[in-house]
């Protein structure tokens, strides 16, 4: 055992290894705490983008038009009640919205019956091309670096987004959201690995936990905006237009030292050490970095070292459900919320304020049980909340159960996001630096595969039966968390660096005194 004390003075022919450098300079001090409020201001426009659908492309209750001597019915109906098929028998002029036409791209592109899917197929080409973006800005991480994919990737989502407010027809509409999609992942996932990459292990589900708690934050401020202002063009403006001040931070945010250092870019590593010693009120010690060896295969970045040899294709597949099932619920449950028996906007409201709880919850569970008892018992519990939510009938006329119903929503929701969260730190400690660009980056693949299918399944199955939607989502929850528990704990380990690391399967296992949070035991 040998014990690394920041209080001992070092030679300059010590050699540290970057975990070893990080309690000398301060493993999350004043640096790092800029870092993420940064982060946590820049998140905001992706993450209200990624949700806008829920609201931009709502579909309004309907009425029969005035005078109309076809349709019959007195008051205003939901779009998928039983009168369904009959209003979609009727000539168009016969019946109309109940909103005005700026209240949706529904209501402005005259869009309903069979034209509807065009509204589900624009969010899920959003999460498709999410996924191609996250494998090509996973590789552009990867071969040029962190900073040099997150700040382009915010430029396209703001000014896109922006520019989606004057969309002349659905096709522009379409196309726009497709491009926001494939620049989504070099945002908030560049920003998890950015901040995980600069804090101590034991900070590190703070710190990305933080993130998704503005995240949470996010997606509250976007329903009460969105109950404000029921006219889709200005709620994308206000939700991008102001966030352009984001682009004052650019020049604080450093590359990754874990990126520069296996790059071979020793000198702008210890320019980057000083400045955070300093900044954080420490002094550089005089040392060496380790070299981190470069794998000699060519393909340092290609996917293929995430499916061999077979131990770690295994590992990588069960992730890569588990992302698929992670995006289905989690988006599915909020697509699904004017379903579960009340508001609109209130139902919404609540299953992203849960986020809030959730989040501070999964940064406690993850350091106090592990990462991995930390995702899969959610997991397991949203998985029934979802079951018990589709045995409910959302027509029921009994208020305590329909009250009992909505609940039961919250709590799968609650329990996903906390899987969720703790699943971003698990999957990025499971996956060495050299290739976790390309391994975040395909399981953003797989959970964007899982977001495209959430609203067909939150909104089309439940035309199909009315059960559909939460077992389908409940049922893949269960069976997800059984999955997950051959997958290895990773709680107190070294950080891994190269593929070598993995391979071997090295038990690092990082400690922290009791009294000097700042010593570290490294055990062999």
């Amino acid at each position: 055992m040998e014990k690394l004390n920041v209080d001992t003075p070092l030679k300059e022919t010590s050699i540290l290894s970057m975990d070893e450098v990080l309690p000398f300079i301060g493993e999350f001090g004043k640096f790092q705490i800029v870092l993420e409020a940064a982060f946590c201001i820049m998140i905001i426009p992706p993450a209200m983008l990624v949700l806008l659908p829920y609201f931009v492309q709502h579909i309004p209750p309907w009425q029969c038009s005035r005078n109309s001597t076809i349709c019959p019915y007195n008051g205003t109906f939901s779009a998928h009640d039983k009168l369904y098929k009959l209003r979609c028998s009727m000539p168009r002029s016969e019946w109309e919205f109940s909103k005005p036409k700026e209240y949706s791209i529904i209501t402005q592109f005259d869009l309903y019956c069979d034209s509807e899917a065009y509204s589900h197929l624009a969010t899920s080409l959003v999460f498709v091309s999410w996924a191609i973006g996250a494998v090509v800005l996973g590789w552009t991480s990867d071969r040029f670096g962190r900073k040099k994919t997150l700040i382009p990737s915010m430029i396209a989502i703001m000014t896109i987004g922006f520019l989606t407010s004057f969309s002349p027809n659905l096709a522009c509409f379409v196309a726009s959201r497709v491009v926001i999609g494939f620049f989504v992942p070099g945002t908030s996932v560049q920003m998890f690995v950015l901040i995980s990459e600069y804090v101590g292990p034991k900070w590190r589900p703070f710190a990305g936990m933080t993130l998704w708690l503005s995240f949470a934050l996010s997606m509250v401020f976007l329903g009460v905006l969105a109950y404000i202002v029921q006219n889709w063009k200005m709620l994308m403006i206000i939700t991008t237009a102001p966030y352009f001040i984001c682009i004052l931070f650019f020049k604080f945010i450093p590359e990754s030292i874990r990126w520069l250092h296996l790059n071979g870019k020793t000198d702008e590593v210890m320019m980057i050490l000083k400045k955070i010693a300093r900044i954080n009120g420490k002094e550089l010690p005089d040392f060496k970095l380790d070299e981190v060896k470069q794998d000699a295969s060519a393909g340092l970045q290609h996917y293929k070292h995430l499916f061999k040899p077979k131990k770690i294709a295994v590992r990588s597949l069960i992730q890569g459900y588990a992302w698929i099932v992670n995006g289905l619920v989690f988006y599915g449950v909020s697509f699904a919320a004017d379903d579960l028996g009340g508001s609109m906007y209130r139902d919404y409201i609540l299953v992203s304020v849960v986020d809030f709880p959730a989040a501070f919850f999964a940064i406690y569970l993850c350091n106090k049980i592990g990462r991995k008892k930390s995702t899969v018992i959610p997991m397991m519990i949203s998985g029934l909340a979802c079951i018990a939510v589709s045995i409910i009938s959302p027509k029921t006329t009994t208020k305590g159960v329909l009250v009992f119903r909505v609940f039961l929503g919250l709590v799968g929701k609650f329990c996903i996001t906390v899987a969720f969260d703790a699943i971003y730190t698990w999957s990025t400690e499971l996956y060495p630096t050299i290739i976790r660009g390309a391994g975040m980056g395909y399981l953003q693949i797989a959970s964007r595969f899982g977001s495209a299918l959430a609203p067909w399944v939150a909104k089309w199955l439940i035309g199909v039966h009315v059960m559909l939607p939460f077992s389908l989502m409940g049922g893949s929850a269960v069976i997800c968390a059984i999955l997950m528990y051959w997958l290895p704990e990773t709680a107190h380990m070294k950080t891994m660096e190269t593929l070598q690391d993995q391979f071997e399967g090295k038990n690092y296992e990082v400690a922290y005194d009791d009294e000097h949070e700042e010593e570290a035991k490294i055990v062999v």
